[in-house]
């Protein structure tokens, strides 16, 4: 090839370019790598830095290493390591040229570690955010499920930005007996957030903006409060709808499901419904009791006792299912002396 045995050919058309000493600029908080246009965030944790610099070097090779062929396969392996200098083996398999065969061939390099603060590391530290996100519940406390809930959904959002936005941070999470407040580094982040929670909890949604002072160009720059507030039921809760009572099943993006506790039907409203102008208040989901049926015989009344005051109470056979027989476990609830039986969980 070109007057050259394949050896020579090989040693004289190498399979890739790389520079050494090689620098790379990591932040000493997230593991961050600087690169050419910003910061390069790790899609891995690692608390370890033996764990962290096989992915810092993977970015920063990503940039610096320039294949002169295609179709090479690289390992990297570790040779020498001091405190912030590493010593690696590039080895590269691959064809020189086309009519060759594959080869290996290994390059010595030198990465020498420096730190330093990332962007997004920098604003948390200063405390810095664009958006708060309230979280309140109308005439009530927030449930323990929902809290949990809410703060699943910030740090699952929060993390699938991360990557992509360098403001996708929380900077601070405080509760009080209203609710829950998240101050977040992106307004756009906590738009995306508030969106979902409005939806899925069919909350009331307001937002107001705040003059906090001026960019450098002279450009006021404002802060952004959304609060949304929960309605006064929750999932299992007792509501009144077109003078019926009710139990909430399920809310979302569909709407809220119901189940007519008179009709023993279910069906589904959304906001925009004239039936969600007529929904009240009823009672909580911890209002209602457990019962035991002890006794069911064909063609007469069902006798249900109350597992707390031991009170019997008789509805009528066709209410229960075929299947619920002497001894098994019901939930009823009692409004203004009446008896509704609850659906099956």
């Amino acid at each position: 090839m070109d007057g050259l045995c394949a050896d020579c050919y090989d040693k004289e058309h190498p399979l890739i370019e790389v520079k050494t000493p090689l620098t790379l600029l990591s932040c000493r908080k997230c593991g961050a790598v600087k690169i050419p246009g910003g910061w390069k965030k790790l899609s891995v944790e690692a608390t370890d830095s033996d764990d962290l610099w096989p992915h810092q070097v993977d970015v920063l090779l990503d940039h610096e290493l320039k294949p002169l062929v295609s179709g090479v396969e690289i390992t990297i392996e570790e040779e020498k390591r001091l405190d912030r200098v590493l010593s690696i083996v590039l080895k590269v398999i691959g064809k020189s040229h086309d009519t060759l065969p594959p080869h290996e061939e290994q390059h010595n390099v030198e990465v020498r570690f420096s730190y330093g603060t990332c962007d997004t590391c920098g604003m948390m530290s200063g405390g810095y955010y664009e958006a708060t996100l309230q979280i309140r519940a109308d005439g009530r406390k927030l449930t323990e499920e929902e809290e949990d809930d809410i703060v699943r959904i910030v740090t699952e959002m929060t993390v699938a930005e991360y990557g992509t936005n360098e403001k996708a941070f929380v900077t601070k999470i405080s509760t009080d007996k209203y609710g829950i407040d998240f101050q977040l580094g992106s307004e756009h982040l906590c738009r995306s957030i508030a969106d979902v929670l409005e939806y899925q909890y069919l909350a009331q949604r307001k937002q107001n903006y705040k003059l906090v002072g001026q960019d450098k160009g002279g450009k006021d720059k404002f802060r952004i409060t959304i609060l949304i507030r929960l309605n006064r039921f929750g999932l299992g809760d007792f509501v009144r709808v077109l003078d019926n009572p009710c139990q909430v099943m399920a809310m979302g993006k569909s709407g809220l499901t119901c189940f007519d506790l008179v009709q023993k039907q279910r069906f589904t409203i959304n906001p925009k419904s004239s039936k969600w102008r007529t929904i009240e208040y009823l009672a909580s989901k911890d209002e209602r009791r457990k019962y035991m049926v002890t006794t069911r015989v064909y063609g007469q009344p069902v006798q249900l006792m109350d597992s707390e005051t031991f009170e019997i109470t008789e509805l009528d056979e066709f209410l229960l299912d075929n299947d619920t027989d002497t001894g098994a476990t019901v939930y009823g609830l009692i409004i203004d002396e009446e008896f509704f039986l609850l659906p099956r969980e």
